[in-house]
């Protein structure tokens, strides 16, 4: 028996005549192909932050600057290029309010002088 080649409703690989599941996406697919409604899978797709999650994230940098940090460094491993992005920016921040803050700390405190 000759094996013809027909195309996964799905993701649209090659698959034989008698496959009833692709290999390529793991969906079942029809047993006579038809042209799908939708014809590429859509992925879920994870919303952007929303305005009140990046007002908390600036409070959280301004006042929490190491909690900030530890949740920047969690977003740089992420998949999504959106979440790794607000990870660098997060850090960063973190580490420039840090760097504000002891300086203010030193110069309040008095062990910290310029003399010009």
């Amino acid at each position: 028996m000759a094996r013809t080649q027909r195309k996964c409703s799905y993701c649209h690989e090659g698959m034989a005549e008698d496959e009833f599941k692709c290999k390529s996406c793991g969906n079942l697919v029809a047993t006579k192909t038809a042209i799908p409604e939708q014809p590429y899978m859509t992925e879920y797709e994870e919303s952007v932050l929303d305005r009140y999650s990046i007002t908390l994230l600036v409070l959280i940098t301004l006042f929490l600057a190491p909690v900030a940090i530890s949740i920047g460094g969690i977003m740089l491993f992420n998949d999504s290029s959106y979440k790794r992005d607000t990870g660098k920016l997060l850090v960063t921040a973190g580490l420039v309010i840090m760097f504000i803050f002891s300086i203010l700390l030193f110069a309040g405190t008095g062990t910290l002088t310029f003399n010009f």
